[in-house]
């Protein structure tokens, strides 16, 4: 299969809340494919028993979980707990009750992996290791859990889900439906492939589960807990008036926009500077939030990502590679540059994990790297891009739409009017790109291609050998934000005194 330079711009469903197809996506480093099941027709659930325990250790987690830490601005531990772990349920552990279903599992019961990962056995020679669940309302009612994890098994064997709607009560055993495969690759048992898991919840679910668990047997022990993120309506986020249209059914213009970035890996390089004007750009296009993940970063990094944080424009994810991939900066960046389709793949995960997490709260999600932004010829900021481009559609809308690439090299002299730039307005000196897009080489499938001419992305990464020195030109798209960016720019390196 011939890989197509494009970036996505994912549409979370059309006019309902939910997943839909997801087919074809593109990240800068992959092809992405969701490999949808046959729909669900039934739901084959089962009510399990359990007999009830108390809580362990019930007097020191409550002392623990309400003291306060000084040096995270009087933080509590359950507050510090709930950001670095945002896939734990927290409330449903740690309820008012002291008692709990012998089925549910603990802090402690957990098969706790790479920090962040939980590991079940689903047979002899498949481990699952989950990272994420989420509330998938859907169309129609039909209503489902979503679980991403990654696997060697190229077949995971048959699963069952227990839905956790309280800690004193037993769970909904749910098998489960569908087995989504997240990758462009081949599957290859030699390194960890993305999963993504589909529980029903049963027709007459009014509410949505705290938590979910995946086991081998219905009513079986399970060695692992998630929180259940999202709801079944859209937020007001969603909308740049802030406010839930009459009929947000018919609505075209008006709806906001968000990013999903990478997961940071910036240990050896210190990439605040750039970083900075990035998410600046990002604000200065009209987007409303952009999320990260992170791993080990430079400590200049740290400071940035904390300021903009702090401010509410970026919302952090702290992340690490599943077993058996080391978690160690150094041995992290040697992997990334020699184990490329192991990259690849992992990618997928916390792509899909931040579509997941933030579906509820927004309709339109773009992708991209920090050292990737949308140029606009023709618009001043992308929600305007956003209005006309739905505008445009005919008939149904698609489920995304994919921006074609184009290289801005690093090495290529400013254009006259960039050549006064700081250094620290990198993306606004480095005007000289490519003159031509890359071609379409294959099918979008049910993704539709946004001409170049209206929208393409600009890549700022590349050098340009000799064989483009002539096929180069300056493009000042981007300055019609430098008095703003440059403005932003100057003000946070040098308030985090990284001037």
């Amino acid at each position: 299969m011939v890989m197509v330079s494009v970036v996505v711009i994912l549409v979370v469903n059309q006019e309902n809340l939910g997943l839909h197809d997801l087919a074809d996506l593109r990240q800068p480093a992959s092809l992405l494919y969701v490999l949808r099941g046959k729909p669900v027709s039934e739901v084959t659930l089962l009510s399990c028993r359990c007999s009830m325990h108390p809580w362990p250790g019930t007097t020191h987690i409550a002392t623990i979980m309400n003291q306060s830490l000084p040096w995270l601005n009087y933080t509590t531990t359950r507050q510090d707990l709930r950001q670095r772990h945002p896939n734990l349920p927290l409330d449903l552990l740690n309820g008012p009750k002291n008692r709990r279903c012998s089925l549910l599992p603990t802090l402690f019961s957990i098969d706790w992996s790479n920090r962040y990962w939980q590991r079940t056995i689903l047979d002899d020679n498949a481990s699952f290791f989950l990272y994420s669940a989420f509330l998938d309302p859907e169309t129609e009612g039909k209503a489902s859990v979503r679980l991403l994890g990654v696997s060697e098994s190229k077949a995971p064997p048959p699963a069952w889900c227990h839905l956790w709607f309280h800690a004193d009560a037993p769970p909904l055993s749910v098998r489960v439906a569908t087995v989504d495969y997240l990758d462009y690759q081949g599957r290859n048992g030699g390194r960890q492939m993305p999963y993504l898991l589909q529980c029903p919840l049963p027709p007459n679910a009014s509410d949505a589960p705290l938590a979910v668990s995946l086991t081998t047997q219905p009513c079986g022990h399970a060695s692992n807990l998630l929180r259940v993120i999202g709801g079944r309506q859209r937020e007001v986020s969603a909308y740049r008036s802030r406010k839930v249209p009459d009929n947000p059914t018919t609505m075209v213009k008006g709806w906001a926009a968000a990013v999903c970035g990478s997961a940071l890996f910036y240990y050896h390089e210190d990439f605040s500077a750039r970083l900075v004007e990035w998410v600046e750009v990002m604000r200065a296009q009209g987007f409303s939030q952009v999320f990260l993940y992170v791993t080990d970063v430079h400590p200049n990094i740290t400071k940035v990502l904390r300021h903009y944080v702090h401010e509410g424009f970026v919302e952090v994810t702290d992340y690490s590679y599943p077993p058996p991939y080391l978690n160690d900066p150094t041995l992290r960046r040697l992997w990334t540059l020699v184990e490329r389709q192991k990259m690849f793949a992992q990618e997928n995960v916390y792509f899909t994990d931040c579509v997941l997490r933030h579906m509820h709260q927004y309709r339109f999600i773009a992708h991209y790297d920090p050292d990737e932004v949308p140029i606009l010829p023709e618009h001043h900021n992308f929600t305007h891009f956003l209005d006309d481009l739905i505008a445009s559609v005919k008939g149904p809308a698609p489920p995304g739409y994919k921006l074609q690439w184009a290289y801005f090299f690093d090495n290529v002299a400013p254009s006259e009017e960039a050549a006064g730039l700081p250094a620290f307005l990198w993306m606004l000196r480095h005007t000289g790109r490519q003159a031509s897009h890359f071609e379409r080489q294959c099918g979008y499938g049910k993704i539709k291609a946004v001409s170049p001419k209206m929208a393409f992305l600009g890549h700022f990464k590349h050098t340009c050998d000799k064989n483009c020195d002539n096929e180069t030109v300056h493009d000042l798209t981007l300055h019609k934000y430098k008095e703003q960016v440059a403005v932003k720019v100057q003000r946070v390196l040098s308030d985090l005194q990284l001037l």
